[in-house]
């Protein structure tokens, strides 16, 4: 048996490496007394899980991603060419339940004016 140290000059690796190799379970065999590692004589040195190459493969989107709306204050062009996400279907579902108490806030950006509402009421009316 050999201790961490032993095993970390033999391998070409640092002290704590062997040690987090004996912690994770990627030497079998090994023994811990007190704060020590013991590591069996026959033990190899477990694979390198990192890559070493500097090669990183990326993988290709399969769809082209839509940019979020930031700074858009145009309801139709940030519905049709931006992230959106629609809760129009989630506010009516919530008004028909007809709470006895509700609060709502006043949205940051769409539903400020009559022209943004109408769109909103006449998509809902329609789905």
């Amino acid at each position: 048996m050999k201790s961490c140290k032993e095993m970390a000059k033999q391998w070409g690796v640092t002290e704590r490496t062997v040690t987090t190799f004996c912690k994770t379970g990627k030497i079998p065999g090994v023994v811990k007394e007190g704060k020590s590692w013991w590591i069996p004589d026959g033990a190899e040195k477990p694979a390198d899980g990192r890559v070493l190459s500097g090669k990183y493969v990326k993988k290709e989107e399969k769809e082209a991603r839509k940019p979020l709306p930031i700074g858009i204050s145009d309801y139709v062009r940030a519905q049709s060419e931006y992230y959106y996400v629609d809760k129009t279907g989630m506010i009516k579902e919530f008004l028909d339940r007809k709470p006895l108490v509700s609060l709502f806030t006043r949205p940051r950006r769409f539903g400020k004016t009559l022209k943004t509402a109408r769109r909103i009421l006449v998509t809902l009316v329609m789905s």
